[in-house]
């Protein structure tokens, strides 16, 4: 199918429900989108609009103007809708909404995308559900999401979802050493499914920093019994980006689920599997409870951040937890 070749091997269901949904005139008005990070949901959104607005026949070209400007999201008939800060406001729902009004008259395709979607706070999600109540002609929604029981029960009840499949691990993992990522490559491989990104993030000196910061805060759980609130006090410029302070947490909940696999024997799966004295120590310091306590606040601790809570409070909150946790 031309112009889903990217995708449409590890995707092919998807795709094809889409494409046979086209030729058979029976594309429904909204559509969830699950998936991992970056298992192509972004790529598979722009081609269902370049694939209802491309100007040839041989549906998709990819290089008329109208693929061009979806691909570049310059074209008027295709929203791309992304979080503000940590979150999707009210305002960008309604905006959207203003902005497709205006066209109502138009019969071309009109398709709004919202990227991570369960984003939306509570009043943005409301204001989308009124506009899936009532949608226009020839108007469709696309929101993607990595979790859709993050998203309202009844804006799920109101679009199909379409669930797209994850790149085993072993075989991402071989994808990014072939790409040059050697060290980091099961870490990263734990993180995104988007080789640029991943590489990007594996040559980036931040994540060396975080992933060497998650291994001084766990030496102050097992070893030191340093306050790691201290600890955190003297790296605090490595936290000055909201994204460093979430992938901070993310490393740390990738390393319990570690800590949980070497419990269980699964130690062909690890993801800081250079790392496997300290992974040894955690295991031996730790219960299955523990852990889980531990996977619990560091969910906890992602919220708060979301919900723009004081850094340092959060923080102190998360390593009291965890302390406690053994």
């Amino acid at each position: 199918m031309r112009g889903w070749e990217k995708v449409s091997d590890r995707q092919s269901e998807v795709v094809r429900f889409l494409v046979n949904s086209y030729h058979k005139n029976r594309l429904v008005h909204a559509y969830i989108l699950e998936g991992a990070k970056g298992v192509g949901k972004l790529f598979v959104a722009k081609n269902f609009a370049k694939m209802l607005l491309c100007e040839s026949e041989d549906k998709i070209c990819g290089t008329c103007r109208s693929c061009q400007m979806i691909e570049n999201e310059g074209h008027v008939n295709v929203y791309v809708i992304r979080p503000e800060g940590n979150s999707i406001k009210k305002e960008q729902i309604q905006t959207l909404q203003s902005e497709f009004s205006k066209m109502a008259a138009e019969n071309s395709a009109k398709v709004y995308i919202i990227e991570d979607a369960d984003k939306m706070s509570v009043s943005a999600a409301n204001s989308l559900l009124k506009f899936l109540e009532e949608p226009m002609k020839n108007t469709y929604a696309l929101l993607l999401t990595e979790n859709k029981q993050m998203l309202l029960p009844t804006i799920r009840s109101r679009a199909v979802i379409l669930s797209f499949k994850s790149l085993p691990h072993e075989e991402l993992i071989k994808q990014y050493c072939e790409a040059g990522v050697n060290q980091y490559a099961a870490i990263v491989a734990s993180l995104t499914q988007n080789l640029d990104e991943g590489i990007k993030l594996a040559e980036s000196e931040r994540l060396a920093s975080l992933i060497d910061f998650v291994l001084k805060t766990e030496d102050c759980f097992v070893k030191t019994k340093l306050d790691p609130s201290i600890l955190f006090m003297q790296h605090q410029d490595l936290f000055k980006e909201k994204d460093s302070q979430l992938l901070y947490l993310k490393l740390f909940m990738i390393y319990y689920e570690d800590v949980l696999r070497m419990k269980l024997g699964k130690t062909e799966q690890l993801a800081f599997r250079l790392y496997p004295s300290s992974l040894s120590t955690s295991e031996q310091a730790n219960t299955t409870t523990s852990c889980l306590n531990k996977l619990r606040a560091l969910l906890e601790a992602e919220k708060r951040l979301m919900a723009n809570a004081n850094v340092m409070l959060c923080f102190d909150q998360l390593f009291l937890e965890m302390r406690g946790g053994f």
